[in-house]
Formats: structure tokens, C-alpha cells, sequence
């Protein structure tokens, strides 16, 4: 897309591009992460580093021209027109070629003998950008096809990976040995600041050898169960040992580099942590990261929920946000337009990420001008935010989500060589996160290790939560005792990480309800006010109550559990051809059961949903009105369309909150949104002045009973205040 003409610009675009003309001729050194001179300055690389690249570089030697004009001096002046402070340079891919002279494995057959690697780290150095070593674990095409004994199996002994391009290899398997070796082989010949694992996951359940053994060694018995059922504790014992397995394996690699390369950091990719329990990623694994970072594609919901998850797992900040250039992996010669690469690294400043970029090298060795020259451009409208990050997330609400529940029970049954890999858990809490951005309500995203932290939080969402454990929600018990509101959905708290479902609900207590039979098998039914819960449902009523299809359970209502809705069920038809209307089922058959509830508890209070309500699209307003019943009035409140998001970070250290306004339409590039009316309540302190960051131009504001109204300056895309508080 063509820049567009001066007098078109906005003066926000007008003062960034004088800005960017003033450094243009300093960026080289002045947007470094490492002194010229001083290469082995690694550690905290990543503290500083919000401007990353990725080239990436799977390309095999069975044609000679491959890789046979790389060029390292092109391949640094690319990173310098981006604007990279680091780099993930490739000394080995998918295909399990090294791009050095290795004695381990084999070499790239068109580098003929080059050490490619120390060519393109002692330039990056030069140039002062740090370099993180990439590395592909478990997908390896060179194992794959030099060691058919390590491959993965599936139970009746199919290869996984067979016929495709994708050669994969078991972590249980003699290849950790292999590892290991060429770990320590690169650690021992290069001076770099962190080396990223990629591919850390399993693509299935590996039923090989190699796994077996292990299997009988540490669980009794041979037989390894092949039938998924999540109610079955052999079966859920064989996810665990899957994840214990996978952290097991990453624990090779990031040992060996810890061991002799302490000063680097590690990084295992971290995409699959959000991703269905096929994959095996879980808590385990976080513990072999120093920060994590990974790629996704999806849309700007995806990628606010993800920001949020990594942000909470991740050992230190700055996490890292990481999507392609191109449109997807596939096409490469596409490109995502600016407008979109600017809305997604202004979304990722938003939630204090740094933001990745991944391009991907020309088969012979060459790169595109374009793609670094439109990454340059973008990043250096967005330089002087980066400087404005750090702090704590302002989040009155908390999203729970549990690495062990990302499953469907309805896949109970089904052959572990073809499982349902649809993940309930994910998509509803998802849902749920959707309304609270689209509403402005602050939220973040926790998991188990953040019990400790729930007092900081107004109100919880354990949204169809399909495994929690005693310990838990003993934990989220006494939060709610001492006045925290909870809503809960579907089977949450039914069955524990072990696979045991208990007689009722765990939390059943807090709720105020007791299950009388678990269904988790879609129906098509309907929510129906009660007259106690008819404030929250908008215009729907009993007679027109809203139409749902999943699962729900069938409750009762425990002694002074206000009940909010009812389930209404569709015209029993006896036959495919008795309906009530050809193209729907109409609500006809009224029920007492327990849909929607309220209980208190304690200081605190409970709303639970038997259905997946979050995840009906025309229950939005439901949803968002009961958290807000849980939670009261929050922190920072906002006047916006739902394609704006909100987020607030306090840095006590420069005395300030920061809210962050990001505008990310469908269409882009973006109608600019002007009059947005932000509220936000400081509890006890008061503001001395607000200023719109970077630059400082005040911003006025009015201050009324211990809260602050502010009307926000024309958002673009991004738009960051200081809210500067006065001396105590």
C-alpha cells in the first residue's frame, strides 16, 4: 500500500515521520541492542529488545542451487532497514540440516563447508543485534530419515509423518541422545545471547518402543490405553506422563545449555500452550523457558487472549508476540498490508509484548527489500512507545484457565489414532475474553500458578473448566468467602486433573447448586429468564427465551440460591418429519431446571451457568452484565466502540498509570474514533496531570469523587495516556 500523500497525514503521522527523519541516520547504532564493540553482552537481551525478526530458513539440499547465494552482508542489512534489535538465525530447520560444519549431523549441502552461522552472527554482533539460535526439535527430517527407530507410532504401528514433508521423531526415543550432542556442539563453538527450541510438542500419542518401555517402567503394566476417556484415570495418567515426558525432553536441551552456556537464554516455542491436549503442553514445560514467545496467525482476539496467557506464564518480561509477514506460511510472496502489520505490534504494546516478525528466506538464499523495508517503516512510527512499557496490569476480572482441561469430554470413546481434538475449554474461555474486551472491562488471563494472587481480583471465570483439582478450588473457595464473585460454567469443578469425577461439583458449596446428571453431548435448547434474573437477559423473556446448543448440565438448586433462568426445551419430535417449524426448533416445553444462579457465599458471591452461556452469541450482554454484578464498578471504564480495546498498566517507579487505547477493525486501515470517554478510578490517590505518551502533551481532564474522566485524543491506531500522580 502507498504511503499517502503529506497534506494527508494526520499531525500524529506528521510529527512521527519528522521523528523517524532525524534518526534515520543514527538507527543503526542507536536502535542496537548490544554495543558494536561488545558482542558477549547477553543476560537480559530480551528486557530491551520489543523489535524482533525471524528469517525463517527450512530449506533442503537436494538441488545444488539451494542456499547457494546466501548472502550474510544482504542478511544484516535487511535487519538494519527493520529496525531488528535481534534475530532468530537458523543453524538448523525442520529439515535437520546444520548450517555450519557440524560433526554431529550433516551439513546443508549447498553451503559447501561454510559456517554460514559464525558468518551471520559476527555481522548481526558488528551491526549490535543480538542473536538467538534457532534449533527444530522432534520434527527433524534428517533423523526422521536416517533413524526409522526413533520414529513416532501410532498404535497399530503407522508412522507418524509418513509421506509428508513433516519427518517427526519421538522425545522418548535415542534422538534425545542426538540432541544433546549437537546442543552441546553449538553452545561449544559460538558466542550468542539465547537459542530458541522449536517444535517442542507432540503431534499425537506415540504408542512406539521407545514410549512403551517407559510406559511399563513408570506406570505399571504394558498396556498403554489406545480408547481416549477423560474419565478414565489410565487414560488421563498417560496425558500426564505425556506432558512430564515433553518437559523431560526439553529439559535435555535447556540443561545442556545452561550448563555451558549460562549467560544465554532459553526458549522452547510457546504457540502449542493454548493449543488441544494432543499436543501435550502444559505447566511442565514452562520451567524450561527463561520468557516465552510464540507464533500464532489468528485474529485480533486470538491474539489478545494469547498475549494474556503467555504474560501470565511466561518466567520474565517481556513475552513475545510473534506472527508471519506474509499472509500465511504457505504463501510466500504474500504480504500482510501495513496497516495490519502496524495494528497487530501496536495490539502486542498494548499488552507490553515485544512484537516478532517472521520472514522467510528465498530457496537460493535471497531476501525481499520489501518485507524489511515495510517492517522499518512500521517500527519506526512505533520506536517511541517502547520506551513507555513496564509495570503491572490494571485487571479487575480474571479469566481461569487450565492448561490440563484443553479437551471436550465428548470425545470420550473415540480411538486415541483418531481422537476429537475439538478443546471446549479454550473456545469458551476465548468467548468469554471477546465480550470483556468488546465491553472494556480489565481483564487478564491466570492459571493454577497464580492462585496465591486472587485477592488483587474483583470477580473470576472458570468457564467450562473441565478439570480442576481439590487444591484448587479449595483456593478459589476462599477467595470467594472473602468476597470475591465467581462465575462458573458447564462441568467446572466436576472432574480433577486425575480424571476422577466426585459425586457433585467441588465448588458445589460456592455455587449453590449439586449436579443430578452430567451430559456433555450437544442439544439444542433454550435459556429462559426467571423473573429473579430478568435485569440481565435484554429482551429476552420467558415466552422468547434464547436459543443455545452444547452441552449443559442438569442441576438442582440448593436452600437460597436465587435461581436467574430456566431451561426451555424445543418440540420433542418423535420422528425426522414431526416438527413444529421446517427450518428451526422452536422453544415448546417449559422446565424448572436450574439454568443461570445466584448464591452467596461467604462475603462473596457465585453465578453459575449449566450451559456454555459465554459462548452464545446472542447472550453477550447476559455474560458481560453478570460479570459485572460480580465485579462492581472497576478501575478504568470506557465510552468506545467494541473494536477498540483497553488495557492499564501502574508503574509506581514513575509514579503513573498508563492506559493504553488500541484501535483494530476488520477492515483496515482503520476509521480513526474520536470522543472516547475513559473513567478511571485511582482509589485514594489523586492525578496531578494527564499526558499523551510519547511526547507529552497534556490532555485534559476532570476529577470527580475520587475518579478521573478523560476524553481521549483521535485514536488511529494507538493511543497511550500517563496519568501522572500527585506527591502523597
Amino acid at each position: 500500500m502507498p504511503d499517502p500523500p503529506l497534506q494527508a497525514r494526520s499531525p500524529a503521522a506528521l510529527a512521527a515521520l519528522a521523528l523517524s527523519a532525524l534518526v534515520l541516520s543514527a538507527l543503526a547504532t542507536s536502535a542496537s541492542l548490544l554495543p558494536a564493540d561488545a558482542p558477549a553482552a547477553k543476560g537480559k537481551w530480551y528486557a530491551l529488545a520489543y523489535r524482533r525478526a525471524v528469517i525463517d530458513m527450512h530449506i533442503p539440499d537436494w538441488d545444488e542451487k539451494f542456499l547457494s547465494e546466501v548472502d550474510p552482508d544482504q542478511y544484516v542489512d535487511m535487519l538494519v532497514r527493520s529496525r531488528a534489535q535481534s534475530i532468530v538465525l537458523y543453524a538448523q530447520s525442520h529439515v535437520g540440516l546444520f548450517n555450519y560444519p557440524t560433526k554431529v549431523g550433516a551439513q546443508h549441502k549447498g553451503l559447501k563447508g561454510r559456517d554460514l552461522v559464525r558468518e551471520l552472527i559476527d555481522r548481526c554482533h558488528s551491526k549490535g543485534i543480538a542473536c538467538v539460535l534457532y534449533t527444530s526439535l522432534i520434527h527433524d527430517r534428517w533423523a526422521f530419515d536416517e533413524h526409522p527407530e526413533w520414529r513416532m507410532k501410532h498404535p497399530d504401528g503407522r508412522e507418524y509423518g509418513a509421506g509428508s514433508r513433516y519427518g517427526v521423531v519421538c522425545p522418548n526415543s535415542p534422538y534425545r541422545d542426538y540432541v544433546r550432542a549437537w546442543v552441546e556442539e553449538i553452545c561449544g563453538r559460538y558466542d550468542f545471547e539465547g537459542i530458541r527450541f522449536d517444535m517442542t510438542f507432540w503431534v499425537g500419542v506415540c504408542y512406539c518402543e521407545h514410549c512403551k518401555r517407559r510406559w511399563a517402567a513408570e506406570a505399571g503394566g504394558d498396556d498403554m490405553p489406545t480408547t481416549v476417556d477423560w474419565l478414565d484415570e489410565r487414560w488421563v495418567k498417560l496425558q500426564r506422563k505425556r506432558e512430564e515426558w515433553l518437559a523431560d525432553f526439553a529439559a535435555v536441551a535447556t540443561g545442556a545449555v545452561r550448563r555451558l552456556k549460562p549467560s544465554a537464554t532459553v526458549e522452547h516455542q510457546a504457540s502449542t500452550f493454548p493449543l488441544n491436549w494432543t499436543f501435550g503442553v502444559a505447566q511442565p514445560l514452562v520451567e524450561q523457558n527463561d520468557f516465552l514467545q510464540g507464533d500464532f496467525y489468528g485474529d485480533q482476539l486470538q491474539g489478545s487472549f494469547v498475549r494474556k496467557l503467555l504474560s501470565e506464564l511466561s518466567p520474565s518480561k517481556p513475552f513475545g508476540f510473534e506472527t508471519s509477514f506474509s499472509v500465511e506460511l504457505r504463501d510466500h510472496t504474500g504480504s500482510k498490508p501495513e496497516p495490519l502489520l502496524e495494528a497487530k505490534a501496536s495490539a502486542a504494546i498494548a499488552d507490553g509484548a515485544a512484537f516478532i516478525f517472521i520472514d522467510a528466506i528465498d530457496p537460493i538464499g535471497s531476501l525481499s527489500p520489501l518485507v524489511h523495508d515495510r517492517m522499518g517503516r512500521v517500527f519506526d512510527r512505533l520506536m517511541p512507545y517502547y520506551e513507555q512499557l513496564g509495570g503491572e496490569r490494571v485487571e479487575d476480572v480474571a479469566i481461569y484457565y487450565s492448561l490440563e482441561s484443553k479437551l471436550s469430554f465428548r470425545g470420550n470413546g473415540r480411538p486415541a489414532a483418531d481422537p476429537d481434538r475439538h478443546d471446549a475449554h479454550t473456545e469458551s474461555s476465548m468467548q468469554a475474553a471477546r465480550w470483556l474486551i468488546s465491553s472494556h472491562i480489565p481483564f487478564g488471563v491466570i492459571t493454577r500458578r497464580s492462585l496465591a494472587k486472587l485477592p488483587r481480583y474483583k470477580a473470576l471465570v472458570l468457564s467450562g473448566v473441565n478439570m480442576l483439582d481439590p487444591e484448587e478450588a479449595a483456593a478459589i473457595r476462599e477467595w470467594v468467602r472473602a468476597g470475591g464473585g465467581l462465575y462458573a460454567s458447564g462441568s467446572t469443578s466436576l472432574v480433577d486433573a486425575r480424571g476422577r469425577r466426585h459425586g457433585d461439583f467441588q465448588l458445589a458449596d460456592v455455587l449453590g447448586v449439586s449436579v443430578e446428571r452430567a451430559d456433555w453431548r450437544d442439544r439444542e435448547h433454550y435459556i429462559a429468564p426467571a423473573p429473579a434474573g430478568a435485569a440481565h437477559f435484554a429482551d429476552f423473556t420467558a415466552k422468547r427465551p434464547a436459543f443455545a446448543k452444547g452441552y449443559a448440565m442438569d442441576v438442582v438448586a440448593r436452600e437460597g440460591t436465587a435461581v436467574l433462568a430456566t431451561r426451555t426445551l424445543p418440540w420433542p419430535a418423535p420422528e425426522p418429519t414431526k416438527f413444529s417449524s421446517i427450518h428451526s426448533n422452536p422453544p415448546w416445553v417449559p422446565t424448572e431446571a436450574p439454568e443461570v444462579t445466584l448464591h452467596p457465599f461467604g462475603k462473596g458471591k457465585a453465578v453459575y451457568s449449566a450451559s456454555l452461556l459465554e459462548t452464545v452469541e446472542g447472550l453477550r450482554e447476559t455474560f458481560v452484565s453478570l460479570v459485572r454484578l460480580l465485579a462492581g464498578p472497576c478501575r478504568v471504564e470506557a465510552d468506545a466502540p467494541g473494536v477498540v480495546e483497553v488495557t492499564a498498566f501502574r508503574q509506581p517507579d514513575r509514579r503513573r498509570l498508563v492506559v493504553c487505547l488500541v484501535n483494530f477493525q476488520r477492515d483496515l486501515p482503520n476509521v480513526p474514533v474520536d470522543g472516547i470517554r475513559l473513567l478511571v478510578r485511582l482509589e485514594g490517590e489523586r492525578v496531578a496531570r494527564v499526558r499523551r505518551l510519547p511526547g507529552g502533551d497534556e490532555v485534559p481532564h476532570a476529577e470527580r469523587e475520587g475518579a478521573v474522566e478523560i476524553v481521549a485524543p483521535r485514536l488511529e491506531t494507538l493511543v497511550l495516556l500517563a496519568l501522572e500522580l500527585a506527591a502523597p
